[in-house]
């Protein structure tokens, strides 16, 4: 197993998002620069794991994103095993990385640090691919779920 990391992709922004401004909100989020968000694969979202304590608290931290989600009009793509949540932000239409998708993830990552987020340094990614691999299953399967009527 290779211990060096891949290489970041790089972000594409949806077109109603200026790249130049997107590029700068998006900065301070990347595990880069410090912050735990990576840009997926595609480089249309961004995605990163949470753990905590127990399940209860993950729950929490769950039912406390749900509500924001419903007032953005945006949802994550997201799984949840026992006491870990695996978060996706990624905007369907217009595709590509949103001004929402940096919104939502910043809001994730304060109310983490309120749920009492455990941080490992063990580099516990294996359980986090797992989870990555249930979400890009089930978000295939989904289907486009925020593309206006008529426009699929």
């Amino acid at each position: 197993m290779s211990t060096s990391a891949k290489p970041q992709a790089e972000p594409t922004f949806s077109s109603n998002y200026d790249p130049e401004q997107g590029a700068k909100d998006l900065a301070p989020l990347l595990k880069s620069n410090g912050g735990k968000w990576a840009v997926i694969e595609s480089g249309k979202g961004i995605e990163r794991g949470f753990k905590f304590k127990g399940f209860k608290k993950c729950w929490e931290f769950m039912n406390l994103i749900a509500p924001e989600c419903v007032k953005q009009k945006h949802h994550p793509e997201w799984s949840n095993v026992y006491n870990t949540t695996f978060i996706r932000w990624t905007t369907h239409s217009p595709p590509g990385l949103s001004e929402k998708d940096l919104i939502m993830a910043r809001f994730c990552d304060e109310k983490a640090k309120e749920c009492g987020e455990v941080v490992e340094e063990d580099g516990s990614g294996d359980r986090m691919e797992t989870q990555k691999g249930l979400v890009d299953r089930v978000a295939s399967e989904g289907g486009d779920c925020c593309v206006p009527k008529g426009k699929k």
